[in-house]
């Protein structure tokens, strides 16, 4: 009896710490890598924290935040954090310590790949541990400059370029150093004046939450069972004539019709439209309007509608367009942009912005469209921006020029001032896989070609040379190539990019390039 009041006991005192301390899978959670991607009010939230109960409900809600496709089983944004823990792991333990959780795996997990590594002072070749491709990431080999030093610590510098990096930096570039000041492999973060490494990674780790605001861990809807088979089979449902639209407004229809008979005139409205494919492998058609500073159109223009019309080779309409619209800003322009829902064909398009019912601008174009297969190689067509940022809300798949995360913002009218910094971005589907490093193995060819207005002929070429291909969150087996052409190094005047991409693996390369023009 005696034994039995001491186990009820023992089983009651248990029971009450339990219900108020975390089990160690829960305390190592707050310990571990995730603390390196948490917010201040996450990591707030986490000390206060005392059950297990609630402990799982934060740890889901944590990784649904940041789950950019909540649409389906996979969090790509949780195996990305899993594939850098390892390899920091892998590559950056030193002694007791995990790799994931040192100086550079915290910063390698939170940042990502550094654009490019450079080391200085009398540092041992052995010991930078950065293979070409880590798993989950695309680490560069460092520089080949290296200075040695005398009695000077060996240091590491991981540069990370906005023009590379999907993050936000807010800065064109943000160098960190680690210093190896025993000489003992052991790498600890340089505190410099030069960057605010707090600021700095409190900023990417609010830009991670897709869905900052989600309150509760979406349910994921249930596939029903298969119904019996019905004793007599339905007839086939005949499919519903596709929905082309209407004009509403009979000054726009007007215009429209003008515009497709080659009789409207108009100024200032610039088109991009491209051809792209979701994960899901639905093809889809974004255009962007373009509109200039100097069209008089401004982000707070009111009572704004879209119009437009897509006709085929036989002058059919196949979709019309008039709905409000409000424009983005983008630098001193501003943009407007939508999804069509269009076949592969060629076809002739007006699209237009008009204020209060009555026309303001249009733009006439052939639109020809081959298609993309979703497992096809192919790349996109050559984008040039001079802006490019991270979404701050979770992209849908069809969204017009949003890639993982990342908003581009094609330059339409092709005019860049000299000050601007000339980003070109190029979306490539489905590289051949190195087997080595389970990753793709690009080259890119990049030669400008051109006169200035002061009537000199430029011509700058770049032989091949590696190209880092970076994967876009959310679109499996889809990467970005791109770099940018710095501010002031072009002079105005009329230029052509192109742009040779080489896959070493499979030996196939495609060429695309775009023309543009430079002003002071």
């Amino acid at each position: 009896m005696k034994i039995s009041r001491i186990a009820v006991a023992a089983a009651t005192l248990l029971a009450a710490v339990s219900a108020f301390a975390l089990s160690d899978q829960y305390v190592q959670f707050g310990k571990g890598p995730a603390q390196w991607i948490m917010t201040k009010d996450e990591a707030a939230q986490w000390k206060k924290i005392s059950t297990d109960a609630d402990a799982q409900v934060f740890i889901d809600l944590f990784w649904a935040k940041r789950d950019i496709t909540p649409g389906t089983p996979d969090n790509e944004f949780k195996d990305q954090f899993e594939a850098r823990i390892k390899y920091a792991d892998e590559h950056f333990a030193h002694g007791r310590t995990k790799g994931s959780m040192s100086d550079r795996g915290r910063v390698l997990i939170v940042l990502g790949s550094p654009s490019r590594i450079q080391r200085t002072g009398n540092e041992p070749q052995g010991t930078i541990q950065t293979p070409t491709r880590p798993v989950g990431s695309t680490m560069p080999t460092e520089d080949q400059q290296s200075s040695t030093i005398q009695g000077y610590s060996p240091k590491q510098l991981w540069f990370y370029d906005q023009a590379k990096i999907k993050l936000p930096l807010n800065a064109p570039s943000v160098e960190v150093a680690f210093i190896d000041q025993y000489g003992s492999d052991d790498w600890k973060l340089e505190r410099t004046p030069r960057t605010d490494y707090v600021s700095l990674l409190e900023n990417v780790n609010r830009s991670m939450l897709a869905q900052p605001d989600l309150k509760s861990v979406p349910v994921a809807a249930v596939a029903a069972a298969a119904p019996p088979p019905p004793a007599i089979a339905p007839a086939p449902a005949v499919p519903a004539a596709p929905s082309i639209g209407v004009f509403k407004t009979e000054a726009l229809k007007t215009a429209s019709e003008e515009m497709l008979a080659g009789k409207g005139s108009y100024k200032n409205l610039y088109l991009t439209y491209g051809e792209y494919v979701t994960p899901a492998g639905d093809y889809f058609v974004p255009v962007q309007l373009y509109v200039p500073k100097v069209a008089g159109l401004t982000a707070a223009a009111a009572d704004l509608t879209f119009y437009g019309e897509v006709v085929d080779e036989q002058g059919q309409p196949v979709a019309i367009y008039e709905e409000p619209a409000k424009l983005e800003a983008s630098k001193d322009d501003y943009f407007y942009a939508k999804t069509l829902n269009l076949k592969p064909g060629k076809y002739k398009g007006t699209f237009g912005l008009a204020q209060a019912g009555k026309p303001v601008s249009m733009v006439s174009t052939d639109i020809a469209l081959a298609g993309v297969d979703k497992a096809a190689p192919s790349i996109s067509q050559l984008i040039l921006s001079n802006n490019l940022y991270p979404l701050k809300e979770a992209q849908k798949p069809t969204d017009p020029y949003a890639f993982g995360g990342l908003k581009v913002v094609p330059k339409s009218d092709r005019t860049f001032k000299t000050a601007d910094e000339i980003f070109y971005f190029i979306e490539v589907r489905n590289p051949s896989l190195d087997p080595a490093a389970n990753a793709p193995k690009l080259q890119t060819k990049v030669s400008l070609s051109g006169k200035s207005a002061e009537g000199k002929t430029v011509k700058m070429e770049n032989p091949l040379s590696e190209a880092e291909a970076t994967p876009l969150n959310g679109v499996p087996g889809h990467f970005f190539v791109g770099s940018s052409i710095p501010p002031d190094v072009l002079k105005p005047g009329d230029y052509t990019l192109k742009v040779r991409v080489l896959d070493t693996v499979s030996k196939q390369s495609y060429d695309v390039e775009q023309a543009f023009k430079v002003v002071s």
